[in-house]
């Protein structure tokens, strides 16, 4: 048994090991809001194709994943009737010496360069490969690294007593509110039995033909008592309460429509001051296939 136990943690030492010094490519920062900039990195020393090791660059990223950009995008991968003979100067990389003699790395916003929400990059990662201008080709041997894919974890959810799942909310998608009862500060909020748990929820929606605001709303605050739909499920075990619902037709947004935004509040079935709610009012940013 103690060998057996020994050869496990030798196993995992070693797969550590691989996933510390082994990895080629890389995303920082690790968990990252695709909103905003992040690096793409290489260590082109520990690519298993090493024709791009023995290049002096400069270097170039070509991508195709989430979605490939068509030739009348400025950001295309190559230019010209040989595109791959001429990579676009605008997917230059830069070299990273600090991490590394082989370390390169490109600077974008995922959002804005591949122009798809940041639910399609979480869900699909970002594959490229590396490459200098002039990957070889039509005859010659290409120059390039093999391809490479990068997972992308969401950041980390930081949650309050409401919080959402999944984290990216979709108009045609099951959605959950949850109320994480046992953690609310509020002393009056607590403990709360069966059935006395409800959800105020207001949904803004936009309208893709206009651009004009539309607001849905079930219940106003002071009537959210009397309407069953919003009534939270508890969690006998958790005593966690929980709302479940497909925003379109929850809200009934319109098939012109877009969900932008969802702002929820939770209180008591029956509500006399505010002592009968939560503080917590949080607002959810929609996202979209």
């Amino acid at each position: 048994m103690r060998t057996i136990i020994k050869s496990i943690l030798f196993f995992s030492l070693i797969c550590s090991a691989q996933t510390l010094f082994g990895q080629a490519a890389w995303v920082d920062p690790e968990e990252p809001d695709v909103t905003k900039p992040v690096r793409l990195y290489v260590d082109l020393s520990k690519t298993t194709n090493t024709s791009c090791k023995e290049n002096e660059g400069p270097f170039y990223i070509w991508t195709w994943k989430p979605v490939e950009l068509g030739a009348d995008n400025p950001l295309v991968n190559g230019t010209g009737d040989k595109p791959w003979k001429n990579s676009n100067d605008l997917l230059k990389m830069t070299k990273d010496s600090v991490k590394g003699e082989f370390v390169w790395y490109y600077e974008m916003t995922p959002t804005v360069f591949y122009g798809v929400p940041a639910s399609e990059i979480y869900a699909k990662g970002i594959s490229f490969l590396v490459k200098p201008k002039d990957g070889g080709g039509y005859g010659s041997p290409d120059v390039k690294t093999e391809d490479l894919t990068i997972n992308i974890s969401p950041p980390k959810l930081v949650r309050g007593v409401t919080y959402q799942f999944p984290s990216v909310i979709l108009d045609d998608e099951l959605t959950t509110i949850v109320y994480n009862n046992p953690t609310d500060t509020v002393t009056t909020m607590q403990n709360l039995e069966a059935g006395d748990a409800y959800l105020w929820i207001k949904c803004t929606a936009v309208d893709t033909l206009t651009g004009n605001l539309v607001t849905y709303q079930p219940s106003v605050f002071l009537k959210v008592g009397s309407n069953p739909n919003l009534e939270m499920t508890k969690d006998p075990v958790t005593n966690m309460f929980s709302l479940t619902f497909v925003p379109r037709t929850f809200f009934g947004i319109k098939p012109n429509e877009r969900g932008k935004e969802i702002e929820c509040k939770v209180r008591r079935k029956v509500w006399k001051t505010i002592a009968d709610n939560t503080t917590d009012q949080p607002k959810f940013k929609m996202g979209c296939k």
